[in-house]
């Protein structure tokens, strides 16, 4: 009985341990997933899907593991999205192209607990020119920005390279201090 016992809280403490480490999106708005069907749209280098004349920003994952994973988008392409959404987009979880289905990726689990990819995000702060305003961690959609002895540090797992830290995003311009860059 005693080794069922130990067994059972050592299992607990491993799923406690795993659960508290993952890379879990903490910054999500609706907790919900929504599926979005619209067209592909890249304005200024933004991705984003058009429903009904309104534009949802899509929050994808680092170019490099796009490439990887053989996301090819094409501008005007149908598009069915599956994703969380966030203070500024789509957390995608689940993409479908073109009418047909053929081009299906998915890249997080749908509990946001996962990412199917291993490319890391490749935004980074320069400590010498923060100031430690905390007002890119009140923008990154994603949670991926935390302040580290008062200066912004990346979490490249949770980076999805949106740009919304140093290029902005609606009225926010960005860092002030140009100290976040890709």
């Amino acid at each position: 009985m005693k080794k069922a016992i130990i067994l059972s809280l050592t299992l607990l403490a491993v799923i406690i341990v795993l659960l508290a480490t993952s890379p879990a999106y903490d910054y999500v708005v609706t907790g919900e997933e929504m599926a979005y069907r619209g067209h592909y749209k890249l304005d200024n280098g933004i991705p984003s899907v058009e429903v009904d004349g309104v534009k949802y920003r899509l929050l994808m994952a680092p170019q490099e593991a796009l490439d990887t994973l053989g996301v090819k988008l094409i501008e005007n392409d149908s598009l069915y999205v599956e994703g969380v959404a966030t203070k500024n987009g789509i957390l995608v979880t689940t993409m479908v192209a073109d009418t047909l289905g053929e081009k299906w990726w998915s890249l997080r689990s749908h509990d946001l607990m996962f990412n199917y990819y291993d490319e890391p995000g490749k935004v980074h702060s320069d400590p010498k020119k923060c100031t430690g305003c905390k007002l890119c961690v009140a923008q990154c959609p994603v949670g991926a920005i935390e302040m580290v002895n008062g200066k912004a540090v990346m979490d490249p797992v949770r980076c999805v390279e949106c740009g919304i830290c140093y290029q902005g995003s609606g009225k926010w311009k960005g860092c002030p201090f140009k100290a976040i860059s890709k």
